[in-house]
């Protein structure tokens, strides 16, 4: 059964709906109580027209964040579900009870709206046929663009690779440790801010993963957040059911979010992340590519 199919049918014993929420936003919480506090209080001082409601999804072990903020919830999972897999469960929970709202926006904790009207810009900012928005996403204390996280579409044959070279610990090890260094060059030697520069609108193949927005026609036309790996590749999945819908997928550099991104190399080469990526590259291959 789809997500819409969900919104439209109503659980047995389920409580009286409240007023609906015209945005969504979904933060996926694993073991950082303390950014996701910073984030969700970013969230509530939100100067919107419409009304909003936050779920924190806690995939943590044993329950670490709670609110007492009205609009806030908390899907306490029990296990970790992944990115997606969480904010996929919170949202068929959600919809139990409540119609599908204009817009869900899927987030990380360790990022931060700067200006109080991020989210009411978001909003204004939306055309026609626009069903996924890709905001500007800037490292914070540095002037890095994470979006478009891919203006075009991967071959086949670097999709392969991929997977291919995610395939052997050693090899993805070296590979993560030279990725690394190379961003935090980036960092150190980048020094004009993407704001100085004009920028437009642009159609472009995938949005970064950190904080995606995502317009109800995503699900109307059949998307879902039911993405068949555990941890990384999200922008993929995203992208090709967007392209595979007919949707479009909109960079619009107007909206500013700021990204606290790993500043050492802690965990790089942690062989459990290295089995999510492994997984992850192979399923996109396997059946996209």
């Amino acid at each position: 059964m789809s997500l819409l199919e969900d919104a439209l049918r109503p659980a047995e014993g389920s409580p009286a709906v409240s007023a609906q929420a015209q945005v969504l936003l979904i933060c996926v919480n694993y073991r950082k109580p303390t950014e996701t506090r910073r984030f969700v209080s970013s969230v509530c001082e939100q100067t919107l027209n419409v009304p909003m409601e936050v779920i924190v999804v806690d995939n943590s072990p044993e329950p670490e964040f709670d609110s007492a903020e009205a609009q806030v919830k908390v899907f306490a999972s029990g296990k970790n579900l992944g990115y997606f897999g969480g904010a996929a469960a919170a949202l068929r929970d959600y919809l139990k009870y409540h119609p599908l709202p204009d817009w869900v926006i899927v987030s990380n904790p360790d990022v931060s709206l700067p200006d109080h009207d991020v989210l009411q810009k978001l909003l204004d900012s939306h055309r026609g046929d626009a069903a996924v928005i890709a905001p500007s996403i800037r490292t914070l204390n540095s002037f890095v663009e994470q979006n478009p996280y891919m203006r075009v579409r991967p071959t086949r044959w670097r999709m392969r690779m991929n997977a291919l070279i995610f395939s052997h610990y050693p090899v993805d090890a070296v590979y993560q440790g030279l990725s690394w260094i190379k961003h935090r060059t980036l960092d150190g030697v980048t020094t004009q801010d993407p704001s100085a520069t004009a920028a437009v609108s642009e159609r472009i193949y995938a949005p970064h993963g950190s904080f995606i927005a995502l317009h109800r026609s995503y699900f109307e036309k059949g998307g879902t957040l039911d993405y068949g790996a555990f941890l990384f590749g999200e922008e993929i999945f995203v992208a090709e059911t967007a392209r595979r819908l007919g949707l479009t997928v909109l960079f619009e550099p107007s909206i500013v979010i700021e990204h606290t991104e790993r500043s050492t190399a802690h965990g790089l080469w942690n062989r459990e992340t290295s089995r999510y990526r492994r997984q992850a590259s192979r399923y996109l291959a396997r059946h996209f590519f």
